[in-house]
C-alpha cells in the first residue's frame, strides 16, 4: 500500500513539473518583440515578420510582404506614438503561439493580437491585429 502512495506522489510531482515547464515555454517570447512595440520601432518589429504577414489595423485588413508591413507599421507608429505595451495573455502550442496585449499611445489605447508560427526553429509573426479599445 505504501508503494502505491509513492507511485501516486511521484506521478503528481511529474505532472506539476511538466505543466510549469509548458507554461514557461509559452511565456518564452522574444523580449525584442515586446520592446519593439513599446518603442514604436517598426524596423525591430519587422525582424519578427515572415515573408508574408496578415495585417489588420483598425478594420483595414490585407496580406502584405514584409517590407510593406514594415512601412505600414512605421506609419501607424508615427500617427500613434506608443507610450507602453503590456502582455495580457500568452498561449498556444509548441509550434504556434499567440499574444494578446495592450498598446498605449499618446492618442489612446489599442488591443494587439499577435499570432506567431515556428518557421525552422524561429517564431515569426504570421498575423498582427491592432484594434482601438
Amino acid at each position: 500500500m505504501r508503494f502505491i502512495k509513492y507511485i501516486f506522489a511521484g506521478m503528481f510531482f511529474l505532472l506539476v513539473c511538466s505543466s510549469s515547464a509548458i507554461s514557461q515555454n509559452q511565456d518564452d517570447l522574444p523580449r525584442e518583440l515586446i520592446t519593439a512595440f513599446k518603442q514604436g520601432n517598426s524596423i525591430s518589429l519587422s525582424n519578427f515578420f515572415g515573408e508574408r504577414i496578415q495585417l489588420t489595423i483598425q478594420d483595414k485588413e490585407a496580406i502584405y510582404s514584409k517590407s510593406q508591413a514594415t512601412q505600414i507599421m512605421a506609419k501607424f507608429f508615427r500617427e500613434f506614438p506608443p507610450t507602453g505595451f503590456s502582455k495580457k495573455h500568452v498561449g498556444g502550442k509548441p509550434d504556434a503561439r499567440y499574444v494578446i496585449g495592450s498598446l498605449t499611445t499618446t492618442k489612446g489605447s489599442f488591443r494587439v493580437n499577435l499570432y506567431l508560427k515556428n518557421d525552422t526553429g524561429k517564431f515569426v509573426v504570421h498575423q498582427l491585429r491592432i484594434e482601438k479599445n
